[in-house]
């Protein structure tokens, strides 16, 4: 059954529980300590390397994100529960960051890298239908805020861990926070819903869906650029001599992530002023300023400052971008349309260093401060055609309904 019209917040809490282990993983892991990993393996191939794992770690992200989303699916359709699928993906994740971080062998670092990305992602499929599937459409914007603000702690949680602990303890402490947020919310998570089938609801694919995904994406190709970028730009810094690379890029990242938070919170409030498009703007605009502070400037203050700013921005889109979300898939096939418009999110982690990687190739900049800078100057690109693009959406009085929204 669902939960019903008088959750109360404390239950949108709950259900993002899970996403504060899911993203405690990506924060360390993705922020920091892949590109520690590779460094300490390839030396001055680091950098190459990246583009590799990055590009071989979405593809795989990809496939076992659609597989996971349709046998969740079919379980719902037969009457059953998502809930086999978050604790084989979760065991399976465990599993492979103990790899990631203890194996010493380049293959062997390649091959726990992309286990983890099975792992992750087949819990990931079945997640993201948790908003829509078991809160109303009017609770589903504080739910969308829970998630962001989880999404921003957990972000923060992870690099503090990445830069700060040995990896060896590492290797202990993330599995047992995946595991642990996973059993906090698990009681909501596997519970059987009534699957709900509008056979109103248009299911072609329209304009304003486009738009929504192509917008989406271009967002996330600027943050992929920025997190894999970062530990580069902090190394060619001169700030980077005294300090370790790996405390300062966590640092910032801990930062960035708790303002996250906060921005999260802001768009709650600004909720009631602004339709989701108007917040999620307000977030890229925001977020495109630290870009650019980063692309033309360095230092620490430098640093710091756009670490606020980009952080209150990223808040307030992610809020917003759930939401958006939530009204966007069909509730016949939550988890596989999740998984479709979560594409957004995945592809970019594959295109981003591929795309910094051609470019870079032809305007040759020299050294990772050249080149974190070059890179960062993209993706301020990035943010300005995402936000033109979001401006095509339609605007409603309240929130985007793209359910409703007919071919133009």
């Amino acid at each position: 059954m669902n939960i019903g019209t008088h959750v109360r917040v404390p239950e949108a809490a709950r259900l993002a529980f899970f996403w504060f282990g899911i993203q405690v993983v990506w924060g360390a892991v993705l922020g920091v300590l892949l590109q520690v990993r590779l460094v300490s393996t390839f030396a001055g191939d680091a950098a190459e390397k990246y583009a590799l794992f990055a590009a071989a770690g979405a593809v795989v992200a990809i496939l076992a994100q659609l597989a996971s989303a349709k046998l969740s699916d079919r379980a719902v359709a037969r009457g059953g529960s998502r809930a086999s699928l978050y604790l084989v993906g979760t065991l399976l994740a465990a599993g492979a960051i103990v790899a990631f971080l203890t194996e010493e062998s380049a293959r062997a670092l390649f091959a726990a890298y992309l286990l983890l990305q099975v792992g992750m992602n087949v819990a990931v499929a079945p997640y993201q239908a948790a908003v829509p599937e078991y809160l109303k459409r009017e609770q589903q914007r504080a739910g969308s805020a829970w998630l962001a603000a989880m999404q921003s702690l957990g972000n923060a949680v992870g690099a503090v861990i990445a830069a700060l602990l040995s990896l060896p303890l590492t290797a202990v402490i993330l599995p047992l926070l995946l595991i642990g947020s996973l059993a906090l919310g698990y009681r909501s998570l596997a519970r059987i819903v009534a699957r709900e089938i509008d056979e109103k609801t248009p299911t072609k694919i329209t304009r304003a869906h486009v738009d929504l995904f192509g917008s989406r994406a271009m967002i996330f190709l600027a943050f992929y650029t920025m997190l894999g970028y970062l530990y580069f730009w902090v190394i060619g810094s001169r700030f980077a001599v005294s300090v370790s690379p790996r405390t300062i890029a966590g640092a910032a990242i801990v930062l960035f992530t708790l303002t996250g938070v906060a921005g999260a919170a802001l768009a709650g409030r600004l909720g009631a002023r602004l339709e989701l498009r108007a917040t999620a703007m307000v977030g890229i605009a925001a977020f495109a300023v630290a870009t650019a502070l980063y692309a033309t400037s360095g230092g620490i203050a430098v640093l710091s400052v756009a670490s606020v700013v980009g952080g209150l921005g990223w808040g307030a889109f992610l809020s917003a971008d759930w939401a958006l979300g939530a009204r966007y898939v069909l509730p016949n096939a939550r988890a596989l349309g999740f998984a479709l418009w979560n594409l957004a999110v995945v592809l970019p982690q594959f295109f981003a260093p591929s795309i910094v990687g051609v470019l870079a190739a032809i305007a040759r900049p020299v050294g990772p401060w050249d080149t974190s800078r070059f890179a960062f100057g993209i993706a301020f690109f990035e943010l300005v055609v995402g936000m033109i693009w979001l401006v095509r959406l339609p605007r409603s009085d309240s929130a985007m309904e793209l359910r409703a929204i007919e071919r133009r």
